[in-house]
């Protein structure tokens, strides 16, 4: 169910040609959905995760722009959100079939979890995915 709520919130970000639609012809070969990255392409992912802040960081323990203490941590923070390889792979598998047809594409994986320090501090996930080339295989 969390990762549908990922799906369509990233479908709504998409343009209309990228979200799948799969097509029952009776010809296998062009029942695949369209994605962004097909098979044979190599990914790299990029995924910063933004944790929302718990309330005792803010002022009178109220979220809100502008209300975050002095003391509170900047940006790491050991907290029980989540372990960060379970995030990644909780959006590699939600993925699956939008932007690419199968995870097992990304081969160069980045990955940071921080804390939320914009706004309202409720926390996103960014995601940067490119195709894999000579050149990024030298700068790893």
């Amino acid at each position: 169910a969390s990762q549908d709520l990922f799906r369509d919130c990233l479908l709504e970000a998409l343009p209309q040609e990228y979200h799948p639609i799969i097509i029952d012809s009776g010809d296998s070969d062009s029942d695949e959905p369209t994605v962004m990255f097909p098979e044979h392409e190599f990914l790299k992912l990029s995924l910063t995760f933004r944790m929302k802040r718990p309330n005792n960081h803010f002022i009178g323990s109220k979220p809100g722009p502008g209300r975050l203490k002095p003391n509170a941590p900047l940006k790491y923070y050991n907290n029980r959100s989540g372990d960060v390889d379970n995030l990644c792979k909780f959006v590699m598998d939600s993925l699956n079939q939008v932007l690419y047809a199968d995870d097992r594409q990304v081969v160069c994986l980045n990955a940071i979890k921080v804390l939320d320090s914009d706004g309202d501090c409720k926390g996103s996930t960014d995601v940067e995915i490119s195709v894999l080339n000579d050149e990024d295989e030298n700068n790893i």
